[in-house]
């Protein structure tokens, strides 16, 4: 099951554990309790992450698994707070989880996202997929319709893709994540160059290899 705009935030990884580069999410989560240190709790975070955005087999498994990355990113965090990687995975099992939320509870999330994309980017500026996150934020949030009160623009969903597929030109996840938001930005014919883009790409990872053929299905639906 996969979840785009705010639920897609911190997909983009560099895939360091076999285990996640094949797939065995499960597997990588376990490995990473285990271990108990800041890596492995970053390890859980991101399995379990990958496992609620390309695995779960419902609702339900959805939400379970994005509360367990969130526990175990806090949990990294707390052990490393200097850790970019494990506040994207926070980000990112925070948004997973906002379908279940009311609207005081998303709109306090919203803010929460951003705090913790901006803090990913102070801690490491050349993170390419905080970068990409930061602008699905600005686009999902503006999308509520009173983006302006949280400080969602627009105008930096363009730029802030732009600089992250500079900073990873080879990231399947990145263009296909840019071709989305243009879709929604009424841009397909750039949509169109992003999605070709990315199925040139060598994919490096199980997750990259879905994403390839969600960017063949959308190269189908394009007008």
């Amino acid at each position: 099951m996969r979840i785009f705009l705010l639920g897609v935030l911190g997909l983009g990884l560099v895939f360091a554990s076999p285990l996640l580069v094949e797939g065995r999410y499960i597997e990588a989560h376990q490995q990473g309790r285990t271990a108990g240190d800041a890596a492995g709790w970053l390890l859980a975070a991101q399995a379990a992450n990958l496992q609620a955005n390309y695995a779960a087999a419902n609702p339900d498994e959805v939400i379970r698994w994005f509360a367990l990355g969130q526990e175990a990113a806090q949990r990294s965090i707390e052990l490393s707070p200097r850790s970019a990687e494990a506040h994207l995975e926070l980000a990112r099992a925070i948004a997973g989880q906002l379908i279940r939320k009311n609207l005081i509870q998303q709109a306090l999330a919203a803010n929460t996202l951003r705090r913790l994309l901006h803090q990913a980017l102070q801690i490491n500026p050349a993170f390419a997929e905080a970068r990409a996150a930061l602008a699905l934020w600005h686009l999902a949030v503006h999308r509520t319709g009173v983006g302006w009160l949280y400080g969602a623009d627009l105008g930096q969903v363009r730029p802030l893709f732009d600089e992250a597929t500079r900073l990873e030109p080879t990231s399947v996840l990145i263009r296909v994540w840019y071709a989305l938001a243009l879709v929604e930005l009424d841009a397909p014919a750039e949509a169109r160059a992003q999605l070709e883009q990315a199925l040139r790409l060598t994919p490096r990872s199980a997750a990259e290899r879905i994403e390839q053929g969600f960017a063949r299905e959308r190269l189908r639906n394009l007008p």
